[in-house]
């Protein structure tokens, strides 16, 4: 029976840095292009506003999107390599089964946290597609990033849940 869940994690790990961490990296790199994408935007309403007097028009709402977009498009990789920054002093701790109750923990509350987060951004997503609510300058409609946003927290929620079983495996090395 062991043999059996040896080989099925160990077949799960080699899927897992394979196809899983692919999807993860394009989120991040999709991140990365907002963010810069962002970054030429801003550039070009300030040069506009500046040299020109004509700045680019819903340059603020764009920008409210975008950082959102880049802020929940990251977490997926930081959640599954577990990038985050961390107090040190936790990680010191000698003890295998104190360790084993802090990464179970710290799991529990960051599926809890992310879970509720993700649920509540989609639920709001339906409701701004029911509503067909826009954006006061471009009359952009809201539901298409709530999705987004939605989606890269449910990826959070994947990659929370497959750094979990990462960490067991390395861990307990079976």
């Amino acid at each position: 029976m062991s043999a059996f869940i040896y080989k099925t994690l160990l077949g799960y790990n080699i899927l897992m840095q394979i196809k899983i961490n692919k999807i993860f990296d394009y989120a991040a790199i999709a991140s990365g292009l907002i963010l810069f994408s962002l970054a030429i935007l801003t550039f070009c309403d300030v040069f506009g506003r500046r040299f020109f007097n004509s700045p680019v028009a819903g340059t603020i709402e764009i920008v409210e999107f975008g950082i959102a977009l880049v802020a929940f498009l990251a977490m997926p990789r930081a959640f599954f390599l577990n990038a985050h920054v961390s107090a040190d002093f936790i990680k010191n701790i000698d003890n295998k089964t104190l360790q084993n109750f802090i990464t179970f923990f710290r799991f529990l509350l960051m599926l809890i946290v992310m879970s509720f987060v993700a649920y509540g951004t989609t639920k709001e997503a339906f409701a701004f597609f029911k509503n067909g609510r826009v954006t006061i300058d471009l009359e952009l409609s809201f539901y298409p990033f709530y999705f987004a946003s939605a989606l890269a927290m449910w990826l959070s929620v994947i990659a929370i849940i497959l750094w979990f079983l990462k960490t067991i495996f390395e861990k307990n090395k079976l």
